[in-house]
């Protein structure tokens, strides 16, 4: 008869605006994590957690997690779940927060604390996302654009500093005036999915568009898409992103994959697996997308292991 090993669950967050807070699962009870005070554990930080986001559940043997009905869903590992057990290791994504999940047996937690602490490196070799901050520029080393902030400059800086043609997923279902707007700039655009009334419009954006006066100045922490860099022509860029707009669930029905929502993109990319990362980038060198408050932008590469975030302070 194989002997029961109780085991410790412990979340730690990775990114968002808890990051390093690890969250012990009690067992025996399912632990609910959410937004408000309904939750077992709150995380009041996160405004895109639901109020009840997910839960989960340990009995000594194996742990599970399950989504509460979140309006953006729990992901494990890049994977959209409903109810499913969790490994060591795997990676949840849920509003604007990613945890690791680390399982340890109580008798070696025991026998661990129980010794010197000796300082070590560790590297996060089961999780696939690597962040840190960028160094906030000094005043006099920012560049500054005609008729923008410094931090609206900064944002600027970060969008054309390499070169590369930027692009923007625009999302017309947040803002009715997007197609005006998109219209009246003279510069190329189209709806990505011509089939889907949901999809988002592509537009090719060089340096001295006066669209980016709109959409820097209005559109930016409002949740209209997001940017990326990429050395590759309009028509190649509208048929990658095609093929995201609508995928297929697990019973062959047809669902949209808001993947242009801030939100959606935070939550998903920075979870996904390296083979995942790589198709949804393609030739995409950097997304950058709104961060979870005004003054943060963050900027998603790929990595050896995954994705590379780094968050961009606009200050």
């Amino acid at each position: 008869m194989a002997e029961r090993v109780n085991i410790v669950v412990l979340l730690e967050a990775t990114s968002g605006p808890i990051a390093g807070r690890k969250i012990e699962i009690p067992t025996g009870a399912p632990l609910r994590v959410g937004r408000t005070s309904k939750a077992d554990h709150a995380v009041g930080e996160d405004s895109y957690l639901s109020s009840l986001h997910f839960s989960i559940e340990c009995d000594g043997i194996q742990c599970r997690i399950r989504d509460l009905g979140s309006s953006n869903g729990t992901f494990v590992n890049g994977d959209r779940i409903t109810e499913q057990v969790i490994q060591d290791g795997d990676s949840i994504a849920a509003g604007g927060s990613t945890f690791v999940v680390r399982l340890e047996a109580v008798e070696a937690r025991a026998a661990a604390e129980g010794t010197p602490k000796i300082p070590t490196v560790q590297y996060p070799l089961a999780q696939p996302t690597f962040e840190r901050t960028a160094r906030v520029p000094r005043r006099e080393e920012v560049p500054t654009w005609n008729g923008f902030s410094r931090a609206q400059s900064l944002l600027l800086n970060a969008l054309y500093r390499e070169g590369e043609p930027v692009y923007a997923v625009l999302d017309a279902i947040r803002d009715s005036r997007i197609p005006a707007f998109l219209d009246a700039s003279g510069e190329r655009y189209a709806r990505v999915d011509e089939g889907n009334p949901a999809s988002p419009y592509l537009v090719l954006l060089p340096p001295q568009s006066r669209l980016m006066d709109v959409l820097i100045k209005d559109g930016w922490n409002r949740g209209w898409g997001f940017y990326f860099a990429a050395s590759v022509t309009f028509d190649n860029a509208l048929w990658h992103w095609r093929n995201f707009v609508t995928l297929r669930n697990e019973g062959g029905q047809a669902v949209t994959f808001r993947f242009w929502d801030p939100r959606v993109l935070r939550a998903v990319v920075p979870a996904m697996t390296s083979q995942e990362a790589a198709g949804f980038f393609g030739l995409i060198s950097r997304f950058i997308v709104e961060g979870d408050k005004p003054e943060l932008a963050l900027e998603l590469s790929l990595a050896p292991r995954g994705v590379y975030q780094q968050a961009l302070v606009l200050l």
